[in-house]
């Protein structure tokens, strides 16, 4: 029977052996550090929390700071540590397979949101610019391309950055999970099926960017789920331009 000194040891043994070579631990430790600075400064969790007001400034804001903290900042990271950041998913893929994708999600997706958008603390979340998308067609396709440039940033670092930099230390398995995992937490804040739906959405997200060699097809998936969430919202609150 091991002792208790014994048993510390090996846990610790195999705690380091987790973060073994140094290039994994800094991934790791920027990893961690990125997703905290992201959650606090820039993730609509703490604000809604606050009962912070939802507006143009504050979405621009928020998306401003993905873009800086989770694809930059990472994609500086990679160049430093000697990595391409296109092995991260920044590549066209399997395009075929993302068109077929996004028509299957399509036909799935809108009597889905269209019914989940009806729930009034899932209004009370989106748009994350208020009102301002549902004023004109010309504001909503506006809103669409910034928040096109949002799920870029957050599927590059969790699908991209997170998924790849541990897949060959950990393997892919661990790997999802991992991210899938540090994608749920940013959730954080927001209602709580959405947090729980981060689960297996995660992992839905990280096979589509494995099986698209790509993080296109990953970010359109998640564009067009966020895009009819926003315009179905507008509409049951009477605010969508037509």
């Amino acid at each position: 029977m091991l002792s208790p000194l014994a048993s510390l040891k090996l846990v610790f043994g195999d705690l380091r052996a987790l973060l073994q070579p140094p290039k994994l631990a800094l991934y790791l430790a920027a990893g961690l550090a990125l997703q905290a600075a992201y959650w606090t400064l820039g993730s609509p969790g703490p604000q809604l929390v606050g009962g912070a007001p939802r507006g143009l400034g504050s979405a621009l804001q928020n998306v401003a700071w993905a873009l800086v903290l989770l694809l930059a900042l990472p994609a500086l990271l990679m160049r430093a540590l000697g990595d391409d950041p296109r092995r991260a998913g920044l590549t066209r893929g399997d395009l075929r397979f993302g068109l077929s994708l996004l028509v299957g999600a399509l036909l799935v997706a809108l009597p889905v949101l269209f019914v989940a958008a009806a729930s009034p603390a899932l209004q009370a979340v989106y748009p994350w610019a208020g009102d301002w998308p549902g004023r004109s067609p010309l504001h909503l396709v506006v809103w669409l391309g910034v928040y096109g440039l949002y799920y870029l940033a957050f599927e590059f670092f969790y699908r991209g950055f997170m998924l790849r930099t541990l897949e060959p230390h950990w393997g892919l398995p661990a790997a999802i999970w991992a991210q899938t995992l540090a994608s749920t937490l940013v959730h954080l804040g927001k209602p709580l099926p959405e947090t729980l739906g981060a689960i297996p959405m995660g992992l839905l997200f990280a096979l589509v960017a494995v099986r698209g060699r790509s993080l296109v097809p990953a970010v359109a998936l998640h564009l067009l789920i966020g895009a009819l969430t926003d315009t179905f919202a507008l509409w049951h609150q009477g605010q969508l331009f037509w």
